[in-house]
């Protein structure tokens, strides 16, 4: 907006000639006034409809008829939606709207009677309302980019550059990125005392976030121009968001990976104990993996089901030896035995109230059901089996069957696949080995 609009509608001609005088020269903020002239409500409307920033109207309340200055009134404020508008009414007919009752039945910001306007008291008026609606802009653009920002949402490190793309779009201005990464050994920097934001000037800020492995970023943001302080405030709290955002997702990632670390030794330590690698755990989360994924599983979910499936058999832990480890086929009361490692491992993990370990639990506990309803440790049937366990089951099984243990040789691959065809829809669900044949060769990968 390079001038002021001030709208000024009557139907007296010497009332525009007279008011364009006045404030012909003022300025206000750096910006000239320009005058828009309207005779009638009609003239009014068709303005009001095509110039969308007026900052002031000045309204006659009586015109070609005594209330078309109301109806015009009701027309900004109702039709147009518009509440920024300033509005002053000024009238030569004070009994025909008296003042008090105006104020209080329109949404009006000023009440004035002709003889009051000298040139004094007009500019005094203008200059007033502009600067309520100067203020008023202010508020509403600062609302309008602080709803904009709150709807940005990004965790990942790599989303950086959408969100600097972001606030360059949202404040319409050029802004210039710098980034280095330090290591927490580097003292006397400046990601030594920023907090989450420091501003080097009104067009410069900077912030750091953690990284792992005892590393940090450092952002420099270069402005084309200067922000006020209010925008300063709105953009510290959008950065100070999105900052805590990525590094939580950073801190999660690393304590899934941790957590990983240490199930895979669990796992393996498990699969020592019955002479078995650590590698078939690993392989049971890959493939449980890229199974789910097809099934719909997707984020979280999908990482938690990944290092679950290697817990599937830590229940063993609490199975003697001898009977883990017998080379010959295991009598009735010692496959019993052997069945409570389901149970145990559920004991074990359940004790974790985390969804990680529910997921993980409900593997151990139920990976050895049929959907046939023919397995253990309940004899659960098709979808009362939860679907992570039966993913597990297939994947489990073909693993196991596709490789060496130490009391035979691995199967053949085309035996392994009959064997498997064969299960379908007795020990496994047909949804899940039509997806694990029609993905076969992205599985056959992991070997």
């Amino acid at each position: 907006m390079d001038k002021w609009k001030i709208l000024i509608v009557d139907d007296e001609p010497d009332v525009h000639t007279l008011t364009s005088i006045i404030l012909k020269d003022i300025e206000f903020k750096g910006k000239k006034l320009e005058m828009i002239n309207a005779y009638s409500l009609d003239q009014a409307k068709e303005i009001l409809k095509n110039e969308k920033d007026v900052a002031l109207a000045i309204v006659d309340i009586v015109m070609g008829n005594k209330d078309d200055g109301f109806k015009l009134i009701q027309f900004i404020r109702e039709t147009l939606k518009n509440r920024l508008m300033r509005i002053v009414v000024r009238t030569g007919q004070p009994g025909v709207a008296p003042p008090r009752e105006i104020i209080l039945k329109y949404d009006i910001n000023d009440y004035r009677e002709k003889s009051e306007f000298s040139s004094n008291a007009l500019f005094t008026l203008v200059i007033s309302k502009l600067r309520e609606y100067s203020d008023l802009l202010e508020l509403y653009n600062q609302r309008e980019i602080l709803e904009e920002f709150a709807n940005i949402n990004f965790h990942n490190l790599d989303d950086l550059n959408l969100f600097f793309e972001k606030i360059k779009n949202i404040l319409s201005m050029n802004i210039n990125i710098e980034h280095s990464v330090l290591d927490y050994s580097d003292n006397g920097d400046e990601c030594d005392i920023i907090d989450k934001t420091l501003w080097k000037s009104n067009n410069e800020v900077g912030f750091c976030i953690k990284l792992e492995k005892e590393k940090r970023i450092k952002y420099t943001i270069k402005f084309d121009n200067q922000l006020s302080n209010a925008y300063k405030n709105i953009l510290n709290l959008t950065l100070s968001k999105q900052i805590l955002s990525i590094e939580n997702n950073i801190l999660s990632k690393e304590l899934i990976d941790n957590l990983y670390q240490i199930i895979y030794i669990l796992s393996e330590t498990t699969e020592t104990r019955s002479f078995e690698t650590g590698e078939h755990v690993k392989r049971v989360g890959l493939i449980t993996k890229v199974i789910a994924k097809e099934l719909g599983f997707k984020n979280q979910k999908l990482e938690f089901i990944s290092t679950s499936a290697m817990l599937h058999d830590i229940g063993k832990i609490g199975i003697p030896d001898a009977i883990l480890n017998k080379p010959t086929k295991l009598e009735d009361n010692e496959w019993e035995i052997m069945k409570q490692h389901t149970i145990i491992g559920y004991k074990i993990l359940s004790t974790v109230d985390n969804p990680l370990f529910k997921m993980a639990a409900n593997i151990a506990l139920y990976h050895h059901e049929n959907w046939d309803g023919s397995g253990y440790p309940k004899g659960l049937k098709g979808e009362e089996i939860p679907l992570e366990a039966r993913i597990v089951a297939l994947v489990d099984l073909y693993d196991a069957l596709s490789t060496d243990r130490v009391y035979r040789k691995a199967w053949p691959e085309e035996k392994v696949l009959k064997y498997i065809k064969e299960l379908n829809g007795k020990k496994f669900d047909p949804n899940i080995v039509e997806i694990f044949l029609n993905i076969y060769d992205k599985i056959k990968n992991f070997y």
